[in-house]
């Protein structure tokens, strides 16, 4: 019985194929846009936020006080590694989809 169903949902599984289209909906150019545009913003606030931090950093060493250094170099750190995520997501993504493809 079990060995049947195992058999039974092999055989559906091999039957599904899915393959992404970017022209099989209407509307895929403009969500492009929509995403390219949030990355955009995103991009802006990780400068505001490196802005921001390096002027913290800047005035905590100035006035020896270590704890708002730390905290403005922190949020250095964070800006850098935010406007990183957002360069390499594409890559990231793709390569999931290229792994996760070769799985049979």
């Amino acid at each position: 019985m079990a060995l049947a169903i195992f058999v039974r949902l092999q055989v559906l599984t091999n039957a599904i194929d899915v393959k992404p289209d970017s022209k099989a909906l209407p509307g895929m150019p403009t969500g492009e846009k929509l995403v390219n545009g949030l990355a955009a913003f995103v991009l802006l606030g990780c400068v505001a936020g490196a802005l921001i931090g390096i002027a913290q950093w800047a005035l905590g060493s100035h006035g020896h006080n270590a704890s708002q250094a730390d905290s403005g170099r922190k949020k250095v750190g964070v800006s850098v590694l935010g406007a990183f995520g957002v360069g390499a997501l594409a890559a990231i993504i793709n390569a999931a989809i290229n792994a996760g493809g070769t799985v049979h």
